[in-house]
């Protein structure tokens, strides 16, 4: 069950959600793995609804007029370890370690950071803790979070309600 929680301590976005626009967090338990935050991160947008994707898809096609950038596709993560820079589906890395993998997107209305975190839970799970912090630049940010924030609120406990089934099936595909 995806819960609602505040953003963990122990996650670097905690400490810059006091002057943020708009931030919140969203937690599972996942089956205990070997698995990295960067690769239950791409397990988990490899089975992004595709509800989200089409509205991803209007989202790029709305914000072209105002010189946004297209994000592309949720999915459309690559394989292959995360580095600083690199493009991962929506977001650029930020940074990545086996426990927490920080991607963020950068344009002229607002920042956004994303941090998917990976915590020891018990034998046989793990917390998954998906966390967003916004700030906002300008009017045109605002206006784009008016209509984001809300689509947000729906989209990342989507997302995360899928997270169980797509570390299981991660590790499934991946063997003994």
């Amino acid at each position: 069950m995806v819960q609602s929680v505040p953003i963990p301590a122990a996650c670097p976005l905690a400490t810059t959600q006091h002057n943020a626009d708009f931030a919140d967090a969203y937690q599972v338990l996942v089956p205990a793995s070997a698995l990295t935050a960067t690769e239950i991160y791409r397990a988990i947008t490899r089975r992004t609804p595709a509800w989200v994707e089409k509205l991803m898809w209007l989202r790029n096609r709305v914000v072209q007029p105002f010189g946004l950038k297209n994000l592309g596709a949720m999915s459309a993560v690559r394989e292959g370890e995360a580095l600083p820079g690199q493009r991962m589906g929506l977001f650029e890395v930020v940074s990545s370690n086996a426990h927490e993998l920080i991607l963020q997107d950068d344009d002229k209305h607002l920042v956004a950071r994303l941090s998917v975190l990976k915590e020891t839970h018990d034998g046989t799970h793990d917390k998954l803790t998906l966390s967003t912090v916004v700030h906002i630049h300008n009017t045109l940010g605002r206006t784009y979070m008016f209509f984001v924030g809300p689509a947000h609120k729906v989209i990342a406990p989507a997302v995360m309600r899928r997270a169980p089934q797509a570390v299981a099936a991660s590790l499934r595909e991946s063997g003994p």
